[in-house]
C-alpha cells in the first residue's frame, strides 16, 4: 500500500528503513497560536495609588470560550514603608465587595495581535486603596517585591460566568505608592 498526497498531485509519503513515516510540521504553544488568531489579550489596571491594603483587579469571563490566565504581573513603585512584605491573594469567583460594585474600568484591555480588531468579552475592573472583595475561594498567594515588577505564571482556566480577583495586602505603615496589576491571557481554542 502506498500513502499519497491527498490533493490529487500524487506525491508519495517517505518511509525510511525503520518503517518511520516522515512528516514536516510547525508547532507552537497555545498562547502563541491564540496570539496569531487574535485571541490573546493584556488586561492592565494602569497606575493606582495605594496608601492601605486594597483590591487590584477583577476579571469575569463572558466569552463562550474558556479564558486562560497565563500570568499575572504586579509592579510596585517606591514611597511606602512596610511593616512586613506585601503579598497578593488570588480569589476564585468572588461574590461581593466594591471591587465588583464600583466597576471602575481598567486602563488597558488590548489585543496582543496588533493587526486584530477582536475585543474580549469580559468584565474587567481595577481596584483601589482600601477596596473590598468578599466571597469566593482564596486560590493562590504570592509574595510581592516592595518595589519593582513581579511576574507570576499561573495558567488558570476561567470558564464562562466565572471570575478572578486580586487582593493586595501591602502592610503599609507609612506613605503611598503606585501599583499596577496585569493579566496576560488568551481564549482557549475550542478544539482543545
Amino acid at each position: 500500500m502506498e500513502i499519497n498526497n491527498g490533493t490529487g498531485v500524487g506525491y508519495p509519503a517517505k518511509v525510511d528503513n525503520s518503517n518511520r513515516l516522515h512528516t514536516w510540521a510547525t508547532t507552537s504553544n497555545s498562547a502563541s497560536a491564540a496570539t496569531n488568531m487574535g485571541d490573546a489579550f493584556n488586561i492592565n489596571t494602569g497606575l493606582v495609588s495605594y496608601s492601605a491594603d486594597g483590591t487590584m483587579l477583577y476579571i469575569k469571563n463572558n466569552e463562550s470560550s474558556n479564558l486562560v490566565i497565563e500570568a499575572i504581573a504586579i509592579a510596585a513603585f517606591s514611597g511606602i514603608t512596610h511593616s512586613d512584605k506585601p503579598y497578593i491573594t488570588l480569589i476564585q469567583n468572588p461574590t461581593a465587595g466594591d471591587l465588583i460594585t464600583d466597576a471602575s474600568a481598567v486602563a488597558m484591555e488590548a489585543n496582543r495581535n496588533f493587526g486584530s480588531t477582536k475585543d474580549l468579552a469580559v468584565d474587567s475592573y481595577k481596584g483601589k486603596s482600601a477596596g473590598t472583595v468578599t466571597g469566593g475561594s482564596d486560590t493562590a498567594l504570592f509574595l510581592v517585591n516592595e518595589t519593582g515588577r513581579n511576574f507570576f505564571t499561573v495558567n488558570f482556566l476561567i470558564p464562562k460566568g466565572n471570575s478572578l480577583a486580586i487582593k493586595l495586602t501591602a502592610n503599609i505603615t507609612n506613605g503611598s505608592a503606585n501599583y499596577y496589576a496585569a493579566a496576560i491571557c488568551h481564549l482557549q481554542d475550542s478544539n482543545i
